[in-house]
C-alpha cells in the first residue's frame, strides 16, 4: 500500500482529531435542545417548512419505498445487523477487539444513550400531520437517525479501516451514506418525526461515533498487540 494511503489510514482514528470532531458534531443537538426548551419560534418555522416540503411529495410509490427504508432503522433489524457484523469481524476477520468495539458502540449509543436523551427531553411526536406508520415513544432525538449514523457510520469506519480495495471503500461509503440520509428523510416523510429530530439524531450520533473511534484509537496506543493482529490481517 502506498505510504500516503497508510498515513491517511493512521490518522483516520487519531484520538485527538476524533475528540475535537465529536465536540463540534454535538453543537447542532445542543442548539436544537435549547431552542426546544425555550420554545423559540424559529425552530417551529424550520420544522414546518422542511416537513411540508417533504410531506407534500407523498405518493403511493414513495410511501412504499420509505416504509421499506425505515425498517432498516427499526430495533429488530438493527440488532440483527449489529450481531451479524460483529460475528463477521470476529469469525471471518479474526479481530476480537474490533468486534467488541462495534458491538459496544452500537449497543450503548443507538440503544442506551438515545433512550436516555429521549426520556430526558420528552418531546412529543408531530400531531398535525398524518402518521403513515405506527410509532410510539418520544420524538427527540430521532432514534432512527441516531442509530443509522452509529450503526452504518461505524460500518463505514470499519471498511475504511480494513479494506484494501479503493473501489470498494468508495462504493460502500457512498452507499451507506445515502442509506443514512434516506432513513432520516423517511421518518419525516412518514410523519413520525420533526426535521429537527433528525438533525439532532444525526448530531448526537456523530458525536458518539467519533468519540468511540477516538477511544478505539487510544486503545491501540495502550494495546500494541491489537495493531499486530490487524497488521497480520492486512498481509493475508
Amino acid at each position: 500500500m502506498p505510504d500516503s494511503l497508510q498515513k491517511v489510514k493512521r490518522h483516520l482514528w487519531k484520538p485527538k482529531t476524533m475528540f475535537y470532531l465529536g465536540m463540534i458534531m454535538i453543537i447542532p443537538f445542543l442548539l436544537l435542545a435549547i431552542a426546544g426548551y425555550f420554545e423559540w419560534g424559529i425552530l417551529g418555522m424550520f420544522d414546518d417548512y422542511v416537513a411540508r416540503e417533504i410531506i407534500d411529495e407523498r405518493e403511493p410509490i414513495l410511501t412504499s419505498m420509505f416504509r421499506m427504508i425505515t425498517i432498516l432503522g427499526n430495533v429488530p433489524p438493527t440488532i440483527l445487523i449489529t450481531i451479524v457484523t460483529s460475528l463477521f469481524i470476529l469469525l471471518k476477520l479474526k479481530n476480537k477487539w474490533l468486534s467488541i468495539w462495534y458491538l459496544l458502540t452500537v449497543a450503548l449509543g443507538a440503544g442506551v444513550l438515545n433512550q436516555v436523551l429521549k426520556y430526558a427531553i420528552r418531546r412529543d411526536r408531530p400531531s398535525s400531520v398524518e402518521h403513515l406508520i405506527t410509532q410510539g415513544g418520544y420524538s427527540f432525538p430521532s432514534g432512527h437517525a441516531m442509530g443509522s449514523i452509529i450503526i452504518y457510520g461505524a460500518m463505514i469506519f470499519l471498511i475504511l479501516r480494513l479494506s484494501e480495495r479503493l473501489w470498494f471503500r468508495i462504493i460502500a461509503t457512498i452507499g451507506l451514506s445515502l442509506l443514512i440520509l434516506a432513513i432520516g428523510v423517511s421518518r419525516i416523510y412518514l410523519g413520525v418525526h420533526f426535521p429537527s429530530d433528525i438533525v439532532g439524531g444525526y448530531s448526537v450520533g456523530m458525536m458518539w461515533l467519533t468519540f468511540s473511534i477516538g477511544l478505539y484509537g487510544l486503545s491501540l496506543t495502550k494495546r500494541p498487540d491489537i495493531e499486530k493482529i490487524e497488521g497480520h490481517h492486512h498481509k493475508r
